[in-house]
């Protein structure tokens, strides 16, 4: 009987999914479609790319909540059962796909990384999250292409996770290592495109360096240090006198 709830948390969670908050940031506060800007991906890197990194954490949180509290709630529901693990997983991958397929937009939606993360940061081992989410960040800042940072973190959350499992046993624990690699999977598969791109050295970078400069006023400073030796420059010519007149 307990398994046919199961079902509920399925069919649930995949309709969270399918608010797009990207969609929804970039409509009330810019009254526009996130999917005619950039690379028209409704998700947070998107976002990033097209309006900055203050509407971007703005997305990433209202995504991460969206996966990680759906997740969070399902898994202490079943806890009695000794089925936290297994309905946690449950629970936030339907969120992923309902995010990624949503049947309200015709099955166009994000990549599925914002939620993702926001499964693990509400994970057990959301240390590790927080830990990978800020080595993500530097690695994002000096190589500036979002794609191979969301990876790298999922792929380092989901190796901790497999190890956490093994070791710990829970109830069905080899069932949630399959939903985790599933989840894997499928985040790599969703950015095939880019992989591609940058194999052939097209992939569009970020700009994240740029971003977090202009948001610390690191360019007003650049500005001002370049301008001064214009200046020098330009009286240097007009104080020395003409060749004929020093004679």
């Amino acid at each position: 009987m307990i398994y046919y709830w199961f079902i509920l948390v399925v069919v649930a969670c995949y309709f969270i999914g399918n608010i797009n908050f990207a969609r929804v940031v970039a409509r009330v506060f810019k009254h526009e479609d996130i999917t005619t800007k950039g690379s028209g991906n409704p998700g947070t890197m998107n976002v990033l790319r097209v309006y900055g990194i203050g509407y971007a954490v703005l997305t990433l949180l209202l995504e991460c909540i969206k996966a990680g509290v759906p997740a969070l709630v399902c898994g202490y529901i079943f806890a009695g059962e000794g089925m936290f693990e297994l309905a946690f997983f449950v629970a936030g991958i339907s969120v992923v796909l309902g995010h990624n397929f949503p049947v309200i937009y015709k099955f166009k939606g994000g990549k599925g990384i914002a939620c993702t993360a926001g499964m693990f940061f509400f994970s057990p081992l959301w240390w590790v999250g927080l830990i990978m989410f800020v080595v993500c960040c530097v690695f994002l800042y000096f190589v500036d292409y979002a794609f191979l940072a969301s990876l790298i973190f999922v792929s380092a959350l989901s190796i901790a996770w497999i190890v956490y499992l093994s070791l710990l046993q829970p109830y069905l624990w080899w069932v949630c290592i399959i939903l985790i690699v599933f989840n894997w999977m499928l985040d790599i598969a969703m950015h095939h495109s880019n992989i591609t791109r940058l194999i052939k050295g097209t992939e569009n970078p970020t700009n994240f360096k740029q971003k977090v400069n202009k948001l610390f006023g690191k360019k007003e400073k650049i500005e001002a240090v370049d301008e001064k030796p214009e200046k020098e420059i330009v009286i240097e010519d007009d104080e020395t006198p003409p060749k004929n007149e020093q004679q």
